[in-house]
């Protein structure tokens, strides 16, 4: 078996999904673009602006645009309406033990007092991923954030000059990963030498390191928090099988386990925070993260739960970057082959890029044909129901590397069309090229710039300004 195939193969198990190589298995490409995306645009469009209204009293015409796109989609499934945005049943615990992954895989760990998951860091260093440990860099500085309310992990940047008119930012990673993802990666031993990585291309990697997400943003006088899910805490189960063929050695996690502690952080920040607009970045398993721990938000806000805040009325952006809202490479058959443990059950909860087609997990997040998928973009509109938003408008942005015409997707998980929301003009869709992906060499020890195409959108000088410029806004 040669090098490339071996990392293949590595790769299939890593971040809760992905393709054998980076086609879809066909010889051809994804079934095309969800309705109503284009598919070849490289830029944004203009988004809606933070409030409903303009100074003459009327709608502003971004909004005006986003609440007739809604208007219309809820025409085109008249049929399938009224449609639910509660839990999926396959997400609620009804009984088991929660300490067990196979008897709680799939369900929504809300008990945070004994989620094995929830354990705040002593401290944070350049290395806080199990699979990042030779980064030199010097990461952007910050110390384990205590935030009333919020008893799990996350780091907290330094910030000696914060600008209080800007949104607080909080970055989700993604599966198999942690708040490096945002950070400053670096080896002196690969510094400007040319490698190649699993996609089959070559790369150059940065002879110096590059200031990344989280130090730009602090430097623009953001206040900046990195959720930390605790992948590297999944092996604490007493079921865990580090086995690679049967198991979940790259302690893979499912929305059940991160969506909670994310939900908690959100209702901290904002809690804590009440004249504060918060921005939410997810990058790959993040996107959905952030989407579905909003949807729970806000079903706890109309149900009076107590404590309970409206995240819609708080929020001022939330940038999904190479995020499954459609489908992951090879959802289905991970759901099918590891159904005992989060590596599996996440593909269930994402359902499979080629194929697509809602899964009990997406069907109350995205609503029918994507009608759920931008909750207060047009400062009203959220679940089925209007007036949800105090008057906010929330700004959407998907961030993809764009497909390869007529080939094989570049991008090791998703599509143009898997990561798009389907509600234009309420989501900007934007692009990023072939050629912004990650130059650091970040992700694996073992295999420098192994998703440096998935990476991109969060990491790739284009990306990251694309996303300061968008929270600078």
């Amino acid at each position: 078996m040669s090098t490339r195939t071996i990392w293949m193969v590595i790769g299939a198990m890593i971040l809760g999904a992905t393709a054998m190589g980076c086609d879809d298995g066909d010889g051809g490409t994804d079934s095309g673009p969800m309705p109503g995306t284009d598919a070849g645009d490289t830029t944004m469009d203009a988004g809606p602006g933070t409030d409903a209204g303009d100074t003459d009293g009327g709608v502003d015409p971004a909004i005006a645009a986003c609440r007739a796109a809604i208007t219309a989609r809820e025409a085109e499934v008249s049929a399938m309406l009224p449609w639910s945005a509660a839990d999926a049943t396959e997400m609620v615990r009804t009984d088991g033990d929660q300490a067990l992954e196979a008897d709680y895989a799939a369900y929504y760990r809300d008990d945070l007092a004994n989620h094995p998951g929830c354990m705040p860091r002593a401290s944070y260093g350049d290395n806080v991923e199990f699979l990042v440990t030779d980064n030199e860099a010097t990461v952007a500085p910050g110390v384990p954030a205590t935030i009333t309310g919020y008893p799990c992990a996350a780091k907290e940047y330094t910030q000696n000059a914060e600008d209080t008119s800007l949104p607080i930012v909080i970055l989700v990673h993604g599966n198999s990963s942690g708040p490096t993802t945002y950070e400053e990666y670096g080896v002196a031993s690969l510094a400007g030498t040319t490698i190649s990585n699993v996609s089959g291309f070559e790369l150059t990697v940065d002879a110096t390191a590059r200031p990344q997400l989280a130090t730009r943003l602090v430097e623009a006088g953001h206040r900046v928090i990195g959720f930390d899910a605790r992948t590297d805490l999944v092996n604490t189960l007493t079921d865990f099988n580090s086995d690679t063929m049967t198991g979940n050695a790259f302690r893979n996690i499912n929305h059940g386990w991160a969506v909670p502690m994310l939900q908690s952080l959100i209702r901290a920040v904002m809690t804590n925070n009440p004249t504060r607009q918060v921005a939410l970045v997810g990058h790959s398993l993040g996107t959905t993260v952030v989407r579905d721990a909003l949807r729970r938000l806000y079903n706890e806000f109309t149900a009076g739960t107590a404590g309970a805040v409206n995240p819609f009325a708080q929020l001022s952006d939330v940038v999904l970057l190479s995020g499954a809202n459609h489908g992951v490479a090879n959802g289905q058959l991970l759901c099918d082959s590891f159904p005992a443990n989060m590596r599996g059950t996440v593909g269930c909860e994402m359902g499979d890029r080629q194929t697509y087609v809602p899964t009990y997990f997406t069907r109350p997040l995205n609503g029918p044909n994507d009608l759920y998928a931008t909750p207060c973009a047009d400062g009203s509109y959220a679940f089925g129901e209007t007036d949800q938003c105090d008057g906010n408008v929330v700004q959407y942005t998907t961030v993809t590397m764009e497909d390869i015409a007529g080939g094989a997707l570049q991008d090791e998980f998703i599509s143009e069309a898997s990561s798009s929301l389907d509600l234009d003009p309420c989501v900007n869709n934007a692009r990023i090229t072939l050629a912004d992906y990650d130059t650091s060499g970040f992700f694996f020890t073992g295999a420098p710039g192994f998703f440096a195409n998935h990476f991109g959108s969060a990491r790739s000088d284009a990306g990251i300004a694309l996303i300061v410029g968008l929270l600078a806004d």
